[in-house]
């Protein structure tokens, strides 16, 4: 069962060419060895959501290995129970403390001082708000847990864009750029992706079982992790009914 689990996770893994055109320059330039260590830590990280992500038998899409680290695409992300999510997004965050335990038993010197300073960093710059980093992604369930569906969304999106500009402009370098041009990228992609999202969400409604707590609105809203009701004209409105409405107020 394990072994088939694990040829089953090797056949979903995808190497980014310009991860083998670094590994080429890193090791012309002569520093491979510290380029190998900052991906490493970046692969465990991404790791943690793995197993996390196993635990709550969330569907694996693929897991690509970037430059600068590990990108893990889950197929039913956003359509689990938040509280999940949740897991798996922080699962991230937490194993650095793991790798901080690893690295002052394993290494010294310079190079456990190179180490340490790059698990903060790559602790940190993921828990910026800008998706589709940790934080970003936290970001967006948190808001999506307490408004409206598409509000929250979009709103993830505006602040992502906000500190992705504060980001540009402080921190764009010639060995940052294509971090930052990889994230405006993303940014791109989560903008198409929230209306695709919600038509497919908001389609989905009619197949939910009612096994969510109940909350009623009195505005056209989604709660997402609620059973949905409408107080409409002196009238409640079970959320299948207003499918039709809600994919219409998408583009709105």
């Amino acid at each position: 069962m394990i072994i088939q689990h694990l040829k089953n996770l090797y056949l979903k893994v995808s190497i980014h060419p310009l991860t083998l055109l670094y590994f080429v320059f890193a090791w012309l330039g002569g520093y491979l060895k510290w380029y190998l260590s900052t991906l490493g830590i970046v692969c465990l990280h991404e790791i943690c959501h793995l197993l996390m992500a196993y635990y709550f038998r969330f569907q694996i899409q693929k897991i690509e290995i970037l430059p600068f680290g590990a990108y893990l695409y889950l197929e039913d992300f956003y359509f689990q129970p938040i509280w999940k999510e949740m897991c798996v997004v922080l699962a991230g965050p937490c194993s650095h403390l793991f790798i901080y335990a690893g690295i002052q038993m394993l290494s010294h010197g310079v190079y456990q001082d190179f180490l340490l300073t790059m698990n903060m960093f790559v602790l940190c710059f993921n828990l910026l708000p800008i998706y589709p980093l940790d934080g970003g992604r936290f970001l967006s369930l948190l808001l999506q847990s307490i408004i409206d569906l598409k509000k929250a969304l979009l709103t993830t999106l505006k602040i992502s864009i906000f500190v992705y500009c504060l980001l540009f402009l402080f921190y764009l370098q010639t060995n940052t750029l294509i971090i930052i041009g990889y994230l405006f990228y993303q940014l791109v992609c989560y903008y198409r992706f929230i209306y695709v999202y919600l038509r497919t969400y908001y389609g989905m409604i009619p197949s939910f079982l009612n096994k969510c707590p109940p909350i009623v609105h009195q505005h056209l809203i989604y709660r997402r992790g609620f059973h949905n009701y409408y107080l409409m004209e002196g009238k409640i409105k079970d959320e299948k009914e207003m499918v039709e409405i809600l994919l219409k107020n998408i583009k709105k």
